[in-house]
């Protein structure tokens, strides 16, 4: 246990030099700047200013999703530059006294699109943002891709997800925080059954040079590894911990994204359980204040048990989720076919940052109210120990997250045995109660698991 503690407090310190403070600051997807609260607030308030420029933010979707050009070219910008492109995907890095605020945070986003001179409709498909206490690293990375030549039959889709850091107790330059932080960004195209011709542009950025070469040669490894093809493009600069990934894909299938074809009887499967990130912030805030450990053994929870599921979960974090990528894509219609309701897919997300709020995002989409009967977490116990300690607001919030499925109970009923055969821990979650303004009924031992009254409200608790 003392050895254990000094190496916390080591990394403690290491990552406060590195203007990251893992207790104030929780892991992974949980950085993003809140979507809720100040994202979709701001874009509301900039739409109509953009569209004035010839510049259109999309709906939230996964990633960018587009009909594949014979030539496509992608071109990194950092805070604007000229390019002429058709789309673009876009991460931006703000301070928290931005991210906070709705109108500057809006303010922020209309200088950063503005910022990108082009001739053509520029379409951001997926915008990414994270939050950073380090005043003057702010900074918008927009990879952006122009389109030219005829059409062919397959989409192409885009996206980017990056993080600070994902395990405090793991060095920030080891392999581990880049396939994580990598993985993260293919999900959001596995998601969508997409797998094809993948290309990754790393996002890398460090306090000192050295670190920043040692992460940029892990995501030359990750590529490897998986047969990933790395292109590599300018970085930014802010001296900030910067770990992640624009994924570029393909699929010759259609995609998920049937929302209409979404009906009554429909039933919902995660393809594993959900939040990981709760025990890596159990685990940390137990070595910060130990007095916690009292408090976590009265309720049956011994510290092994979330060191342990910590490791577990890491694992299943950092390895790429091909099977499941694989497992929707072969329940699609080859591309320009028809959706047929006992044979495909009709809708998923994956679960991160916002959590199981996902769920109540997608039912909007499709206009279904659902009802959802259970929430698979990896330790019940230890998530509702972090909600109940306010250790985690939102203890279903993950990266590299599990997968939502929406299909007919035959189509899942062959995707979960598939599932299982690929190692997966699949479950059916709720249904579909039929049409509606996408209402989300839950139990109320949903409150066990999220405390956040921004989330909690937007659900129908019985």
């Amino acid at each position: 246990m003392s050895d254990l503690l000094e190496r916390f407090k080591d990394n403690l310190t290491k990552y406060k030099k590195m203007g990251l403070n893992p207790l104030s600051l929780a892991t992974g997807c949980a950085v993003k700047v809140d979507l809720i609260d100040t994202v979709y607030p701001a874009l509301e308030k900039i739409k109509n200013g953009l569209l004035e420029h010839n510049i259109e933010v999309l709906p939230r979707e996964d990633t960018d999703i587009f009909v594949t050009r014979k030539n496509m070219t992608i071109k990194r910008l950092i805070n604007g530059g000229e390019f002429d492109a058709d789309r673009a995907v876009s991460l931006i890095q703000v301070n928290q006294e931005t991210a906070g605020n709705p109108d500057k945070f809006a303010e922020f986003l209309l200088k950063t699109y503005l910022s990108v001179k082009t001739k053509r409709r520029l379409t951001i498909g997926k915008g990414h943002s994270i939050v950073t206490n380090i005043p003057t690293a702010e900074v918008a990375v927009i990879d952006s891709i122009r389109l030219d030549d005829e059409k062919e039959n397959s989409y192409t889709l885009a996206n980017n997800d990056t993080i600070q850091i994902v395990d405090p107790l793991d060095d920030p330059g080891s392999q581990l925080q880049v396939d994580v932080a990598v993985s993260n960004s293919l999900n959001d195209l596995f998601t969508k059954g997409a797998f094809q011709e993948l290309k990754m542009i790393p996002v890398a950025d460090a306090p000192d040079e050295e670190l920043k070469k040692q992460i940029i040669l892990n995501f030359t490894s990750f590529a490897k590894k998986y047969g990933i093809k790395e292109v590599n493009d300018i970085q930014p600069s802010t001296k900030s911990l910067l770990l992640g990934a624009t994924i570029v894909g393909k699929s010759d299938h259609e995609l998920p994204t049937f929302y209409n074809n979404v009906e009554e009887g429909f039933e919902i499967l995660v393809t594993r359980p959900v939040g990981e990130l709760t025990p890596i912030n159990v685990f940390m805030w137990l070595l910060a204040e130990p007095e916690l450990i009292g408090i976590l053994e009265s309720q049956g929870i011994t510290l092994k048990d979330v060191e342990e599921t910590k490791r577990q979960v890491l694992e299943v974090m950092r390895k790429p989720n091909f099977d499941v990528a694989k497992v929707i894509y072969e329940h699609l219609p080859r591309f320009g076919g028809n959706f047929d309701r006992e044979s495909h897919v009709a809708m998923t997300t994956d679960v991160t940052g916002p959590g199981i709020f996902v769920v109540k995002e997608f039912a909007e989409k499709a206009r279904v109210d659902v009802q959802l009967d259970k929430i698979p977490v990896f330790n019940e116990k230890i998530n509702e120990f972090a909600t109940e300690n306010f250790i985690i607001p939102n203890s279903t919030a993950g990266t590299n997250g599990a997968t939502v499925i929406f299909a007919h109970k035959k189509v899942l009923d062959d995707i979960a045995q598939e599932l299982s055969r690929a190692g997966c821990s699949p479950e059916i979650i709720g249904k579909v109660k039929g049409r509606g303004s996408g209402t989300v009924i839950v139990r109320n031992n949903i409150t066990k698991l999220i405390h956040r009254k921004n989330v909690l409200q937007y659900f129908k608790v019985i």
